[in-house]
């Protein structure tokens, strides 16, 4: 059952909708682990998201002590998740651009699924690690269908394309009239 009248049980209907849109299947421990995600950020702490730097909050964790160093990278995978599939257009801005953000947020993850620690989430951490791209892809979908409808739509459809792949993503940006096409990774979009 879905509820509807709280902030878990929106972003749980966007994220069934959304998945389905994008044709990727999440295991209800994942989806769970998401729609928590969401709420959070619904409700950011005061401050930047960035702040300190995630590539740097990253190093610092794997120093830490097992309960420290566990929030620090699920703070980072979990902000490096949200900025690539919520906010693709700002990251892809910033010096370091998506591809970053990815690898940072997928590694975070696989960090801490290898910590035994985490039993029942170690599972929902995996299949976001390997899978982060899809989930990238969810969350592009869940902006795009439902927060950030503008006219740079067909960009911010694009470069996530362009870090995803995503066939559905290939289909909206054909229906528009572009055609996906991706050179060497060396160059610039």
């Amino acid at each position: 059952m879905v509820e509807t009248d709280t902030l878990s049980g929106l972003f749980q209907r966007l994220l069934r909708s959304a998945s389905q849109a994008q044709g990727v299947r999440v295991s209800e421990q994942t989806e769970c682990y998401l729609v928590q995600l969401l709420s959070a950020f619904a409700r950011p702490p005061a401050g930047d998201l960035l702040a300190p730097p995630l590539g740097v909050d990253y190093l610092q964790a794997l120093s830490l002590p097992a309960p420290q160093r566990t929030a620090r990278l699920r703070r980072v995978a979990d902000t490096a998740l949200f900025l690539t599939g919520l906010f693709l257009e700002h990251v892809e801005s910033t010096l370091v651009g998506g591809r970053y953000y990815a690898t940072l947020g997928r590694t975070a993850y696989a960090r801490l699924s290898a910590d035994e620690r985490h039993g029942g989430l170690a599972a929902a951490f995996g299949e976001l690690s390997r899978r982060f791209g899809d989930f990238v892809r969810v969350l592009g979908e869940i902006g795009d269908a439902q927060l950030f409808r503008t006219d740079r739509d067909t960009v911010r459809l694009y470069r996530r394309w362009l870090l995803t792949r995503g066939a559905r993503d290939a289909q909206r940006l054909i229906r528009r009239g572009v055609i996906p096409t991706a050179g060497r990774d060396d160059l610039r979009h």
